[in-house]
C-alpha cells in the first residue's frame, strides 16, 4: 500500500512539474512577444520623429534594375552601397533593396562623408529610410546623364498592387 501511494505521489509530483515548466515557456514566449512589439512600436516613432538626413532619389538601372544610382536633391549623381540591414520603409520595419523602385525618395542617415568626386561617393550611412514612392518618370530628367557615366539606361520597372513594397504597406498590425 504505501508503495502504491509513493507511486501515485510521485506522478503526481512529475506531473505538476511539467504543467509548471510549461507554464513558464508559455510566460516566456507571451513576454518576448510583448518586447518585440514594443521594439517595433519603439522603431516606428523613432523614424517618425527623425530628423535631418540627406534626401536622395533611386534610380534603379539596366534591363533587370540590378545596378543602381542615386540623384540628390541637387540633381548631382551620387553613389553608396546599401547592404542588408540598414533599409527600412517609414514604419521602421526593413526592406529589401530589391523593394524599391526608380523614383523612390530615401533618406539616409549617419555620420556621412561625401568624396570629392563624380558622382558623389558617400560613405558612413548607417540607416536608409523609404520616406515617399516615386515613379520612373521622376528620373527621366537625368537619363541622359545618367546613361553618359553609367552606361546604362534608366529600369523603369513600375509598382504593382502586387509588388512587396505594396503588399508590406497594406498589411495592419494587429493591436
Amino acid at each position: 500500500m504505501k508503495d502504491k501511494l509513493r507511486v501515485a505521489l510521485m506522478v503526481v509530483l512529475v506531473l505538476a512539474l511539467l504543467a509548471m515548466a510549461g507554464g513558464f515557456w508559455t510566460f516566456v514566449a507571451a513576454q518576448a512577444e510583448k518586447e518585440k512589439a514594443q521594439e517595433e512600436t519603439d522603431r516606428a516613432e523613432e523614424f517618425e520623429n527623425e530628423t535631418g538626413g540627406i534626401e536622395v532619389m533611386y534610380v534603379a538601372l539596366g534591363t533587370k534594375g540590378e545596378d543602381y544610382i542615386f540623384v540628390d536633391n541637387g540633381g548631382g549623381l551620387v553613389t553608396f552601397d546599401i547592404p542588408e540591414g540598414i533599409l527600412y520603409n517609414r514604419d521602421g520595419k526593413e526592406i529589401s533593396r530589391e523593394q524599391l523602385y526608380t523614383g523612390d525618395k530615401l533618406k539616409l542617415y549617419g555620420d556621412i562623408l561625401v568624396a570629392e568626386s563624380y558622382p558623389g561617393q558617400y560613405s558612413g550611412v548607417e540607416k536608409v529610410v523609404l520616406v515617399s514612392k516615386g515613379k520612373a518618370e521622376d528620373a527621366r530628367e537625368y537619363a541622359s546623364e545618367i546613361q553618359e557615366y553609367c552606361g546604362q539606361p534608366i529600369n523603369a520597372r513600375e509598382r504593382t498592387g502586387e509588388s512587396l513594397m505594396d503588399a508590406a504597406e497594406q498589411e495592419t498590425p494587429e493591436e
